[in-house]
């Protein structure tokens, strides 16, 4: 999740990009400039500093943070960009890869460099010196490309960077998600180029949430808590970013299942298990999680869901990643049905009343769900809810 959005730095207010989507693309975005681009990223090492250090099991739509002026999203407070005819220093155009920047929620427009060890937001993978880019899109006389352009740009190369600076170790399905922080308008105008390639984790509506320790230090499997509801994009029919219940979504998870215990921790050098493995050691556990979840198998059967689960790949598992999250669901059109409300109150599937169906005959059993390794996908056996 996936959609990717990125952050200006502003003099006056933030301005929160709204989360644009990464295909957006401006129409005169072509190869040759892409290439450009990540020669340029290359053949500057004094500009482009790549230091050592990685959605999650769900595609995850990425912040594309703005600070900007002119929003009322909150005042940009101390930030010293965008002063006079030049832009001043501060912790923001001084990071490089490895450094952590915090800042107040919902105002990264006055960010402060942190110890990773200490709660942030943002950190660094790449600095960037749009200056030094080839072409004309960075120059002194150049038009703000706006968040479109940049969306598109931080889709092009915030992942290349960020795999980079991890070595190759990021779970692309992992709960930490690329993103770009680029300058408002405001900034631009007075001469700012800088950009930075990094990593975030997103909360409830897409904000970034607190992250405590490097990314190349942490397990990178999403941790929610169980009950979490988990977006949709209603056009791709694809799980989006943690939202209130109450709001349109894809699955409601019940838990988190730690699989080190059985196929090796992190740190234990043992390989990657396999998608079977992973189905076997899940396949009992999960279905007892949500019964319990739901306060009995009886309410459980009454939603008419899916007892589903991920699976990490080989990619995530070098990565460092875990665990797996369990959850309910309802495959639909090659994507996830459109769920409102809490499953242990009230629900609706599709903007219906969930009917259960009827009891299996007398010594038969119903099969029981095939989960989608891998990762957070819909369960290929479409059982469509009847209609209410």
């Amino acid at each position: 999740m996936t959609s990717d959005d990125e952050i200006p730095v502003s003099d006056e207010k933030v301005v929160d990009a709204g989360k644009q989507t990464s295909t957006a693309t401006a129409a005169d975005t072509t190869d040759g400039r892409a290439a450009r681009l990540r020669t340029a990223m290359v053949t500057h090492p004094l500009r482009v500093v790549l230091s050592a250090g990685v959605i999650g099991a769900v595609a995850i739509m990425v912040t594309a943070f703005v600070l900007g002026v002119g929003n009322s999203a909150g005042k940009a407070g101390s930030t010293k960009i965008g002063v006079g005819q030049r832009v001043a220093q501060d912790a923001f155009t001084q990071s490089v890869a490895g450094d952590c920047l915090q800042w107040p929620a919902g105002k990264p427009g006055t960010p402060s460099k942190v110890s990773c060890d200490e709660p942030h937001r943002f950190e660094v993978a790449a600095a960037v010196d749009g200056k030094v880019l080839p072409g004309g899109e960075f120059s002194a006389t150049a038009k703000w490309p706006g968040p479109e352009r940049f969306g598109a740009l931080r889709a092009e190369h915030c992942p290349v960077l960020v795999s980079s600076y991890l070595h190759g170790r990021y779970d692309p399905q992992g709960r930490f998600v690329p993103n770009l922080m680029y300058p408002s308008q405001a900034q631009w105008d007075h001469g700012q180029r800088d950009l930075r390639c990094g990593l975030i984790e997103q909360g409830t509506g897409g904000q970034e949430v607190e992250i405590t320790g490097k990314v190349a230090d942490l397990d990178q499997s999403p941790e929610w808590p169980p009950g979490t509801c988990v977006g949709i994009d209603q056009r791709t029919r694809q799980p989006t970013f943690p939202v209130s219940c109450a709001e349109p979504h894809a699955f409601q998870t019940t838990g988190i299942i730690d699989m080190s215990a059985r196929f090796g921790n992190r740190t234990s050098g043992k390989p990657w298990p396999g998608l079977d493995a992973q189905n076997k050691f899940l396949t009992p556990i999960c279905p007892v999680q949500a019964h319990r979840f739901m306060g009995g198998k009886n309410k459980f059967d009454k939603t008419t869901l899916n007892i589903q689960w991920s699976t990490v790949s080989e990619i995530g598992w070098l990565a460092g990643s875990r665990k797996a999250v369990c959850y309910m669901a309802l495959p639909y059109k090659g994507g996830f049905a459109t769920l409102v409300g809490d499953a242990r109150s009230s629900l609706l599937i599709n903007g219906k009343i969930p009917t259960p169906p009827p009891a299996a005959p007398p010594g038969r059993a119903l099969p029981t769900p095939v989960p989608m390794p891998p990762g957070i996908a819909p369960n290929p056996a479409e059982e469509p809810a009847p209609a209410g």
